[in-house]
């Protein structure tokens, strides 16, 4: 009977142990964590995502005279942005990855005039 108390003890000091601790529940709703940037978040999408992509493509060799190189798109789709005012265009490249480029209501129309301008009438 010894066994049978000790493996009844160990068993109240395995199950005695307290749970961890569930992180609390924020107020707010999800929806509004999503529209608060970080410090990070901010340079990365305003200051250092378009430097490193300025200075990768200016590695690239070029002909003389050749237009100034480009990221090479498949192709590009419109669509709402969370923040009021913005439009979120996304841009589809061969390999399958996809850049979401934000912008003002006005830019997002004003690429749309150029576009139409641009793109043969047919």
């Amino acid at each position: 009977m010894p066994t049978l108390s000790r493996s009844a003890s160990a068993k109240s000091k395995r199950t005695g142990k307290a749970a961890p601790k569930a992180r609390a529940v924020g107020s707010r709703p999800a929806g509004s964590k999503r529209t608060r940037k970080s410090a990070t978040d901010i340079a990365i999408a305003t200051e250092l995502a378009p430097a490193v992509a300025i200075a990768l493509l200016d590695k690239t060799e070029q002909a003389p005279g050749a237009p100034e190189p480009a990221l090479d798109c498949l192709a590009a789709g419109a669509t709402s942005s969370q923040t009021s005012g913005k439009v979120r265009v996304q841009l589809l490249f061969e390999n399958g990855a996809v850049l979401p480029v934000e912008m003002s209501a006005a830019a997002g129309a004003a690429l749309s005039k150029g576009l139409a301008e641009e793109l043969p009438k047919k």
